[in-house]
């Protein structure tokens, strides 16, 4: 039986004359309540995120596919939808006026309202939090305090010019240690429940006052600008991908599935039965909620069974050389068991394959005297398929990517651009001009141009793959990339002295302020804008009205999220963010310092080009290319070269057992009931997601008023 993830249902391929006619005759759907919402529930979502992931560390809700804080206020806007529309049929059944029941209904937001919430703040609740900012502001201001006199930290800060960040130490000192400066109590924080939410959200919105904005206000509005610029441009690249990918390749985008299938009023195009009435959504639902229940009260008791997060499958191993197996676990991930059971088979079966193989092979390799450390090289080989897929699918698509330039460039009348999110002329500008602006500001203030020209066209690379391989798989993650290869790629071919020699440090160390690139959930953000607007063609709306939608959410995210951290930094002092009871700034500051110190490092031992992680990152292009051959020769070749590469994203081994799981539930389902039984139970694993995503949420929640429970069972995201 063929699997039928890679297929979409029918209903959602209208050829594009019934499209245009649906997106021409939808009613508007980013009116100004739903705005109104959106920046309300924003905001709301920032405050929570500042006391969350920054001040307690109670939860990562910023991190999940989609962010956990979009799927509350999903939740929390259908249930007022379904609370008033009851209310209105009570009104009319009981004779009531009139006016009451057409007031419920007014007040009720249209699914297509909904969408558009979501999807603004899906958008701005990723940005303050772990996965972005909390990179960012590191990478401004790591060197100008953390410098010893054993490295070149100091050194390198004098490099960094005033425009991108305070340099002075003193300036410094404040920024990381606090600025004794704090917020007048409002009096109400011992009235239980209502106090302590009440006073948080005043002190989020009075936070920006304790910033100094004599030294943040231009580099505040530098990185906004600049920040805008790269996520517009990536916007719009991969906008322009979209006809060759939806259209010509018929790619499903499954994590858009999310919102249809839950907003969607005449029911699952998965299953065809109404969301919420279906009883195996409630199954799926309340399994998920058991699990994170049980896991909650082993906090309290942990004579409680519970699964946990994961298991240590390799402490079994224990004697040479089968001890090279130690570190391989079972990680549970409901989040990817749910949303998971839309990618295709094969993606699925090349996972969990590929990541046992990566394991099993050590021991043996041990056997026979080889066992170099790092071996074997996984995110190198990663790294290495990565480029080769991202040249690959761009030579994929450069026939629709030639069209949309010509129509941009000569206005081709043959040229249909009314069902693209963007217009060709304005998606292909946008994005030249953004991607113009992300290379050329650093090279203005010193970095080498063709320092810059090479690491940000090796992030757009692993930008198009990860867009493409979620268009297609639709797999759950967010890191679904290598993290922290990107820059070591350059220096593994051609050593460190071609970027850091001598005294000639300043190129390099402002290149690394961009390191947030290397581990950032930028992709996934520019993933969520293209989601939006297969979902709204889905569901019968404007494709452009949600792009509309999503630059805006881009802007205003970028400029909320950089206000939260600047007040968090200046109201609690960096050393003590996300590190409660310590005093080094939490995991975020100390891997972005690690980016500083190799410079550090080169500069008194230069690094030569690495001949055997140069062979793996080679070797991992070849079998990228070697699965994209079978493929195209055997139709029905079990790897997947989009897996493989996802497979060997990190060291640890996070994904295969979810994978496995639905791996053999799919083959199971596909040979008893067919894809008819695949799409009937089909509700029931997004479901197990939503649950998931909701309990997990409600207990992040709990933590803003009891940190240190909350903080015993804190739930991460890959």
């Amino acid at each position: 039986m063929p699997d039928p993830s890679p297929s979409p249902d029918r209903s959602q391929q209208a050829d594009s004359s019934e499209a245009a006619r649906a997106e021409s005759s939808s009613p508007r759907w980013a009116t100004a309540r739903a705005l109104l919402v959106a920046v309300f529930l924003s905001l709301l979502v920032g405050a929570w995120t500042k006391q969350a992931e920054l001040v307690t560390l109670t939860s990562q809700i910023s991190e999940s596919t989609p962010p956990i804080a979009s799927i509350l206020a999903l939740f929390l806007l259908m249930g007022l939808a379904a609370g008033l529309t009851r209310l209105a049929h009570r009104f009319e059944s009981e004779g009531a006026p009139s006016a009451l029941s057409r007031w419920c209904r007014r007040l009720t937001l249209t699914p297509g309202e909904t969408l558009v919430v979501f999807v603004f703040v899906a958008i701005t609740s990723a940005m303050p939090g772990v996965g972005l900012f909390r990179q960012v502001m590191p990478c401004l201001m790591v060197t100008q305090y953390f410098g010893t006199p054993q490295d070149h930290l100091a050194e390198m800060a004098t490099h960094i010019p005033p425009q991108w960040a305070p340099n002075d130490p003193e300036d410094a000192r404040v920024f990381w240690e606090g600025g004794g400066k704090g917020l007048s109590a409002l009096g109400i924080e011992r009235v239980p429940v209502i106090g302590p939410l009440v006073g948080g959200v005043a002190r989020f919105f009075m936070g920006p006052t304790l910033v100094p904005w004599k030294l943040w206000l231009v580099p505040a509005l530098l990185w906004s600008g600049y920040l805008s610029a790269y996520f517009i441009s990536a916007f719009c690249l991969i906008a322009l991908f979209r006809r060759h990918w939806e259209d010509d390749e018929r790619l499903t985008f499954p994590v858009s599935s999310f919102a249809v299938e839950m907003l969607r009023p005449e029911g699952s195009l998965l299953s065809g039965k109404s969301f919420y009435r279906d009883p195996l959504v409630w199954i799926g639902f309340s399994l998920a909620i058991i699990y994170n229940v049980f896991n909650i009260l082993k906090v309290f008791n942990p004579g409680v069974p519970a699964l946990g997060i994961s298991y240590p499958l390799g402490n079994i191993f224990t004697e040479s050389p089968w001890n090279t197996m130690q570190g391989f676990s079972v990680f549970y991930k409901p989040e990817i068991l749910g949303l998971g059971y839309l990618v295709p088979s094969d993606v699925l079966f090349s996972i969990w394959f590929c990541t046992v193989a990566g394991w099993l092979i050590r021991p043996f390799a041990k056997m026979g005297g080889y066992s170099p450390s790092g071996f074997p090289f996984v995110t190198q080989q990663a790294m290495g398929a990565f480029v080769l897929l991202g040249l690959y699918f761009t030579y994929q698509a450069r026939g629709s990517l030639a069209q949309s330039a010509r129509h941009a460039i000569f206005g081709d009348a043959d040229v249909d651009d009314t069902r693209e999110p963007l217009s060709d002329r304005v998606g292909f500008f946008a994005a030249i001009l953004g991607m113009v602006v992300v290379i050329g500001m650093p090279a203005m203030f010193g970095v080498k141009l063709w320092h810059s020209a090479m690491y940000f066209g090796i992030m757009f690379l692993v930008l198009i793959v990860y867009a493409r391989n979620r268009s297609e798989m639709g797999f759950p993650v967010v890191w679904g990339y290598p993290l922290y290869q990107q820059r070591p790629l350059m220096i593994n071919f051609l050593g460190s002295q071609a970027f850091v020699r001598g005294n000639n440090m300043g190129s390099f160390t402002l290149l690394t302020m961009f390191s947030w690139l290397q581990r950032s959930v930028n992709q996934a953000i520019t993933m969520v804008g293209q989601e939006a607007h297969v979902a709204a063609a889905r569901l019968g709306g404007s494709r452009r009205t949600l792009a509309k939608v999503v630059i805006a959410a881009l802007v205003f995210g970028l400029v909320t999220a950089l206000l939260v951290n600047l007040s968090a930094y200046y109201e609690y002092g960096g050393l003590v963010l996300s590190s409660p009871g310590g005093t080094e700034g939490g995991q975020m500051t100390q891997e972005v310092l690690g980016q500083f110190r190799a410079i550090s490092q080169w500069i008194d031992a230069p690094e030569r080009p690495n001949p055997e992680k140069i062979g793996y990152t080679l070797a991992g292009s070849v079998i990228a290319l070697l699965m994209i051959i079978g493929r195209r020769l055997w139709v029905r070749f079990p790897l997947h070269p989009g897996g493989y590469a996802l497979a060997y994203c990190h060291q640890g081994p996070y994904m295969w057992f979810p994978a496995f799981v639905l791996w053999g539930v799919k083959t199971i389902t596909l040979h008893i009931g067919g894809v008819g039984l695949y799409r009937r139970i089909a509700p029931a694993f997004l479901a197990f997601t939503l649950g998931h995503f909701f309990s997990v949420g409600v207990w992040s929640l709990a933590g803003l008023l009891a940190g240190e429970w909350v903080r015993r069972y804190i739930v991460w995201f890959l």
